[in-house]
């Protein structure tokens, strides 16, 4: 059974004043037991009257002072950590049963044969889980929620009614813990009002499911909590939608929507957007208010089935380059050779199919660019999410008004973003993606030393030359040269499953004078065999930054070969998240000496201790006690 925790979490300010106190409580405990006969018994006492969680009123007044303690005790009953854990209990005694059995939840594995496939898991607790079974011919998704009695339904007709009357759009837009706060007080007014008979826990599945309307996703909501969900396409109405799940691919669910059910909800997520669709306008690009990208379609204009969407999932937490190793789509010397790269400000295009990982390569890549330099990204749609402190974010605008052949007022394009960003001084442009006449001005940018990422569609060298010669780009084939390194990504299918590899990593040399071909150095290339990358030994890149730098060509390539390991250190102590990543990353670049003696001085210890088979020695300091223990020069953040 799912359940719900009926403990409500205190803030951090509420708990650090409260342990404060509880440690004045316990230095008088202390005294107390020295002098039993002392004046202050009663008063300790009065004061220890501590709530236990589970408790009714009445057994929350029991007191948990006791004087004796047995020789086997060997916790404090005044111990601060464990009067803490009474106060504010991580889980609670006191729960209330969903009223629906979700059976055992466990969470995905990578791997699993499809026709394997059956299990539950929780998108967000405590109410909405998810079940995948293999029903013989495909897998199905099934979103779990409590179900409504039908007097429940009435009910909540009712609450809902009342609900829109008392609730102002200004309470939709603060902030998600004061909303929801307001929103409560609302919904209990309204029982009051209508002194509607409910139980502690039809008042909680109500109000979830107020919640779910009026600040979520609606019929999609379980979809957008799925941590699992990269995409959800919605094909028309009365159709069942179908979402793009990380561990199995292309599944359908059972969620449907009704003809006016859908077309509402396309022009609410229009709307909630700062976007306008109309059977005018009935194809919309948006950015969600939790970052995903949707592209929308309104009523049987454009789209014969009706009304349409597909989401891309926005990863509030991005994928590290740590999480892309665990993945495989890189390994950590091709990842060190990224670093490099980016760190003498080379440019870099991320090409490749539909959801073959560009998007996901430009952010892992974002981290390794210095915090003190300038950022301007350039998009249509928020996708690139950065930990950047000097970071300036750019997108498109539709404009106003307009019609058949007529250009709309105030439309801002890529092209004018580019523009703009050129007179910004920054150290890096990031474009979101190049497809039209903005790849002139981006490709002349890089070709007067502005170093520039993006990303764009094309598998090969030979199908990219050809785009960007083309229309809408035009830009002539010795201007395409400045650029200086391409990623090619793809995803590629594995038996049952699909996985995301860089195919190569190709340098642009120069093109040749006799026949105008684009030379090109595929610095690294994917082995389908033993799914790893082959190295070639050699950079032009690293000729280019000799040259330029006055770095000598070994040096860049040891430091490439301790940079590789350094990311298998961080992969190895399982130092993956995003924020966390970036943090070390920027300590290395501040403190690499210190950061790497350290690392070699465990890896021999643990090498010698494997020899003379002893356990390496216990002074030996971890990477985290390392980076605490370096002079801090200011934030890194």
């Amino acid at each position: 059974m799912g359940l719900l925790n009926r403990f409500k979490k205190k803030s951090e300010t509420e708990q650090e004043e409260v342990k404060e106190n509880l440690q004045e409580v316990v230095n008088d405990s202390e005294e107390l037991k020295a002098n039993p006969e002392s004046e202050k018994d009663n008063t300790l006492k009065k004061r220890l009257r501590i709530p236990f969680s589970g408790k009714n009123k009445n057994e929350n007044e029991k007191e948990p002072y006791k004087q004796e303690n047995t020789k086997n005790d060997k916790k404090s009953l005044l111990s601060i950590d464990g009067l803490m854990k009474r106060i504010f209990p991580d889980s609670c005694d006191e729960v209330i049963e969903l009223g629906f059995d979700v059976g055992k939840v466990e969470e995905p594995q990578m791997g699993v044969p499809l026709r394997n496939v059956n299990l539950t898991y929780a998108a967000k607790e405590p109410f909405q889980y998810v079940h995948v079974e293999f029903n013989g011919e495909e897998l199905e998704y099934t979103c779990l929620e409590p179900p409504l009695s039908e007097g429940e339904e009435r009910y909540l007709q009712i609450i809902e009614g009342a609900f829109e009357k008392l609730t102002t759009t200004e309470i939709l837009v603060i902030d998600s813990e004061q909303r929801d706060e307001a929103l409560r007080q609302r919904f209990a007014m309204i029982i009051d009002i209508y002194r509607l008979d409910m139980s502690e826990f039809q008042r909680e599945k109500m109000f979830y499911y107020l919640l779910k309307k009026y600040t979520g996703f609606g019929n999609i909501d379980i979809l957008m909590n799925d941590p699992y969900i990269e995409d959800i396409t919605c094909n028309g109405h009365e159709m069942p939608l179908f979402v793009n799940h990380r561990m199995y691919g292309s599944v359908r669910t059972n969620v449907v929507f009704k003809e006016v059910e859908l077309n509402n909800f396309v022009m609410r997520m229009a709307q909630s957007s700062g976007r306008h669709i109309s059977v005018l306008q009935p194809i919309r690009d948006a950015t969600l208010s939790d970052g995903s990208r949707v592209n929308l379609t309104l009523g049987k204009e454009v789209t014969r089935k009706g009304s349409t969407f597909t989401i891309r999932r926005f990863k509030s937490n991005p994928v590290s380059v740590i999480d892309l190793m665990n993945y495989k789509t890189y390994n950590s010397e091709v990842l060190a050779y990224l670093w490099i790269i980016v760190e003498y400000q080379r440019s870099v295009l991320a090409s490749g199919g539909t959801a073959s990982g560009k998007t996901t390569t430009l952010n892992a890549l974002g981290s390794f660019i210095r915090p003190e330099y300038k950022i301007v990204s350039i998009e249509d749609t928020a996708e690139i999410n950065l930990m950047h402190p000097n970071w300036t974010q750019s997108i498109t605008r539709a404009g106003f008004g307009g019609g058949e052949g007529v250009e709309e007022a105030g439309n801002i394009q890529l092209y004018d973003l580019l523009k703009a960003a050129l007179r910004q001084r920054p150290e890096y442009i990031i474009v979101g993606e190049v497809r039209g006449a903005e790849a002139s001005t981006l490709f002349q940018a890089i070709s007067v030393g502005h170093p520039c990422m993006g990303t764009i569609h094309a598998g090969s060298m030979k199908e990219l030359v050809s785009r960007v010669e083309s229309e809408p780009m035009n830009v002539p084939r010795n201007l395409f040269s400045s650029l200086d390194v391409v990623i090619f990504n793809a995803m590629i299918k594995v038996g049952e499953h699909f996985i995301r590899r860089a195919l190569s990593i190709v340098e642009l040399v120069e093109v040749d004078p006799d026949r105008g071909d684009i030379i090109t150095n595929p610095v690294f290339k994917w082995n389908a065999y033993n799914d790893d990358y082959i190295f070639s030994g050699d950079s032009a890149m690293f000729e280019d930054i000799s040259q330029e730098f006055g770095i000598e060509i070994p040096y860049l390539r040891k430091e490439m070969e301790t940079r590789a390991q350094y990311l298998d250190y961080l992969q190895n102590n399982n130092i993956k998240e995003y924020k966390e990543v970036v943090r070390y990353i920027r300590r290395y670049a501040r403190d690499k000496d210190d950061l790497m003696e350290q690392e070699d001085k465990e890896r021999k210890s643990h090498s010698e201790a494997d020899i003379e088979g002893k356990p390496g020695v216990e002074e030996s300091l971890t990477i985290e006690e390392v980076v605490q223990n370096i002079e801090d020069v200011g934030s890194v953040v």
